[in-house]
């Protein structure tokens, strides 16, 4: 069924004559009369009968003129959709958010979204090590990844790259630890006493090489968890100490520990969002990541504020 038949058809029903159709058309009047014509050998049903000197349609064209306007508007509900997605529009944004990232950002970051009409927002759980988080792209339209490395490390990867924190990494002790009366702590102060770590392949195991480097001997790893709040759990209890991020940790330490700046080692990880380039250029996505930068901006100042 032709949609330019259907649509004259309609319009003669909202006209009521040939002419006054073929007008709104721009088409001839005789060009009118075949199209309906073809329309009728297709359906095979008499969709328009004489009337004195013109035409008016049997009950069988009424019918197909409603269904016709109702086409007209399907079609242009379709039109209106494409119309949105080639603006970049979208309805639905997924995004994988490692743990610390998630506890962070998105209890803000949601009601940010919420601006956005129409938007469901779906956050999932994904904590890879570092070499994993560029390949997530290809199944989330963001993700948010971190390295103490920079980053330049995801910028290798083809990816667009948007900076949201740089947040320290800070040696946590057991409350009463002998270490905890000192303002910051060196390589050389902290590697000779157990480490909760994380295990090889994750970021806070990088700054942990540097400290062994920097001390000159090697460090004892006790336990080895990537999850924050058990390393929370395990300083708190006197196990030994470890490193953890600044602002996600400082609201925790009355569980028992304390957080101490480490100093003439680089300690800090690098928060980011990734997306692919033609992902990163849709307007819901851009308007997705200038969300993230607010909430960093947000958390940053919280941070430096709350040290």
């Amino acid at each position: 069924m032709d949609l330019k038949r259907l649509r004259i058809l309609r319009e003669l029903s909202d006209r009521g004559t040939v002419g006054a159709t073929a007008e709104a058309m721009d088409v001839t009047p005789s060009a009118v009369s075949q199209q309906l014509k073809t329309l009728q050998d297709e359906l095979g049903v008499i969709l328009v009968e004489k009337s004195g000197r013109g035409v008016r349609l049997t009950e069988a064209g009424r019918a197909m003129a409603s269904a016709a306007a109702e086409v007209s508007t399907a079609m242009a509900r379709a039109e209106a959709t494409i119309d949105t997605y080639r603006r970049g529009w979208q309805t639905h944004v997924t995004a994988a958010f490692f743990p610390s990232a998630a506890e962070m950002f998105l209890p803000g970051l949601l009601h940010r979204v919420k601006a956005i009409d129409g938007l469901t927002f779906e956050a999932r759980f994904e904590d890879p090590g570092v070499a994993g988080f560029a390949a997530l792209a290809a199944d989330y339209d963001v993700v948010l990844a971190h390295s103490v490395d920079g980053p330049e490390v995801f910028a290798r990867q083809g990816l667009v790259v948007v900076p949201l924190l740089n947040e320290p990494l800070d040696v946590a002790l057991p409350a009463g630890h002998v270490l905890a009366a000192k303002p910051s702590l060196t390589a050389r102060d902290v590697v000779g006493f157990p480490w909760m770590g994380v295990p090889e392949g994750f970021p806070f195991d990088t700054v942990l090489r540097q400290i062994e480097a920097k001390a000159g001997s090697a460090a004892m790893r006790a336990q080895l968890f990537p999850d924050l709040r058990v390393l929370e759990a395990l300083v708190s209890a006197g196990h030994g100490l470890s490193l953890l991020p600044r602002y996600t940790a400082s609201k925790n330490q009355e569980r028992g520990f304390v957080l101490r700046p480490l100093t003439g080692v680089t300690a800090r990880r690098s928060i980011v969002a990734l997306a692919r380039p033609d992902v990163a250029a849709r307007t819901t996505i851009r308007q997705v990541l200038s969300m993230l930068e607010a909430e960093a901006a947000s958390i940053d100042a919280a941070g430096v504020r709350d040290v």
